[in-house]
This record gives structure tokens, sequence and C-alpha cells, in this order.
């Protein structure tokens, strides 16, 4: 009897799944896309006598140029550091600027095996919303040395 149920239940639940409909919906959301997507090393060989941690220089730059952002970064650490780069790397974006920012477009963590990491990227995006680049600047000297620097860029328009 056992063996009728399950052979019964098997049955049914084979007939069931071919019913669903499974045909994909079209949206009109506008989807963002990357280009050109760079991330360089630089072999900083001198110390910089003010550094205070493992990361002494760090930058974000963003521009726009219609609907496309150019993104650049910067993390310069000490000659010690092993992995460098940019922690959690997210475009956010606003209507306007009574609104508050939502994230928009996640790169995530970028590194690179060195002590400095650039970045250069462009990213096509909607036009009408204002945008901004946030991050964290990332250096580990080893398992127990690591540093990180959150920091926001400037805010552009896309038009």
């Amino acid at each position: 009897m056992k063996r009728y149920a399950s052979l019964l239940l098997c049955i049914i639940l084979v007939f069931s799944i071919s019913f669903f409909d499974v045909s994909a919906t079209e949206t009109n959301e506008f989807i963002p896309y990357v280009t050109n997507f760079v991330v360089t090393t630089e072999t900083n060989e001198e110390s910089n006598t003010r550094a205070t941690g493992l990361i002494y220089a760090y930058r974000l730059t963003l521009s726009q140029n219609g609907t496309t952002l150019n993104i650049g970064g910067q993390t310069s650490c000490s000659i010690e550091v092993v992995k460098c780069g940019f922690k959690d790397l997210v475009i956010q974006r606003r209507k306007n600027s009574s609104d508050s920012w939502s994230d928009y477009y996640d790169y995530g963590n970028v590194y690179v095996e060195t002590n400095s990491a650039n970045l250069s990227t462009t990213l096509v995006v909607e036009s009408g919303y204002q945008y901004r680049i946030s991050c964290k600047h990332y250096a580990k000297k080893n398992l127990l040395s690591i540093q990180t620097i959150s920091n926001t860029s400037n805010i552009v328009t896309a038009s």
C-alpha cells in the first residue's frame, strides 16, 4: 500500500510541475551597465613619513557626461601592505536633495595584491538622478593588521 501511495504522489508531483507557467515577463526597468572597468597597480617604493597607518593617500572622483558616469579612485598604502583596494564599492542615487540615498550599483570588493590600487571605469545610468560613490579604502599588511577608511565622493546629476 505504501508503494502505491508513493507512486501516486510522484505522478501528481510530475504532472503538477509541468503545468506551471514559467514564461518570462518583460520589464521596462533600466539596467545600468559598466564599460571600461580597469584596476591598475603602482608599486610605491618610498614610504611616506607622515603616514599614521597603512593607508596614506586615498581619493574618489565622479564626473558625468550625459548619462555616463566617469568613476575614479585611488588607494595608496605603505610598502608593507600586501593587499590594497576598495571594499563595499557602491554607486548610490536619489531623485532630489530631500530624498535619502539608496544603493544603485554594487561593485563589491576590488583588491590588488600590492600596495597601491587605482580604479577607472564608466557606468551608464538613468538621467534625472543625483549620484555618488561610497566605499571603504582597504589595506592589509597581515591577518592582524588591516585598515579601512570610509569615503564618499562628490555628487553629480545625470542629464
